[in-house]
């Protein structure tokens, strides 16, 4: 197995990971930022995906790792979406966590 095998389905196992616990905590709190978190969390997936595909060469004619094919552009703009909807989940559940969650002490 070679490293490009190796590194997208390792992302891809970490994706997953992530989207089954930030689906949890969507399904338990159901607030916009749980909703913002699992989105992009499932960007990432879509990022991992597109590495798994080039390395195993599945739909050769998206040109997955060129740089002006229709596969980098899906690369690209899965890693821009992950990174926003996971910024954006982050700080709006940060900004309406509820105060209750703070220890007080004895």
């Amino acid at each position: 197995m070679n490293a490009a095998v190796l590194k997208g389905l390792l992302a891809l196992a970490g994706a997953s990971v992530f989207l089954v616990v930030s689906a949890a905590l969507f399904v338990t709190r159901r607030d916009l930022g749980g909703a913002l978190l699992a989105t992009g969390i499932g960007w990432f997936g879509v990022m991992a995906l597109t590495h798994v595909f080039e390395s195993f060469s599945i739909l050769p004619a998206f040109g997955w790792g060129q740089p002006h094919s229709i596969g980098h552009l899906i690369d690209l703009a899965a890693a821009l979406l992950g990174t926003t909807f996971v910024t954006l989940g982050f700080l709006v559940h940060r900004r309406v966590a509820p105060s209750n969650n703070r220890w007080r002490g004895p």
